[in-house]
């Protein structure tokens, strides 16, 4: 199966790595010269990826669609994150407010990661890409 994701933000690039398996062709495609260029400026540059409360009380903080979080969480929390970076190599560091950053505070390890597992997982990457249709 041929399987095309717009977009190589944060979303983008784990739904393409979670997607990919030997039976689909995975094809990324971002409008831009390079993946995550959001996450190089989330954090201060340090890459806050997540918060580190637990269920209930994160979604206390849901303003907009609660119920559709809490549909989402219950498959894949933000401690199920934080697992899966680990698992990968990138070790995390928990800091005041509960706030999740990489141990190294440089959003570029995420970057690094992202496109490590991207290779690995033989995913199309087409950069310098506008998708009109």
């Amino acid at each position: 199966m041929d399987i095309g994701i717009i977009g190589a933000g944060a979303s983008g690039i784990f739904t393409a790595i979670n997607a990919k398996n030997e039976k689909n062709k995975i094809t990324l495609i971002e409008k831009n010269e390079k993946i995550g260029k959001k996450l190089f400026i989330t954090g201060k540059g340090r890459c806050n990826i997540t918060n580190a409360k637990f269920f209930d009380e994160f979604l206390e903080n849901i303003l907009v669609n609660r119920k559709f979080m809490y549909s989402s969480f219950t498959n894949f929390d933000n401690f199920s994150l934080m697992d899966y970076l680990e698992n990968q190599g990138l070790k995390l560091t928990t800091q005041r407010g509960d706030r999740v950053f990489p141990k190294s505070e440089k959003s570029s390890d995420v970057i690094k990661l992202f496109e490590k597992l991207i290779k690995e997982k033989k995913i199309n990457l087409k950069l310098n890409e506008n998708v009109e249709k």
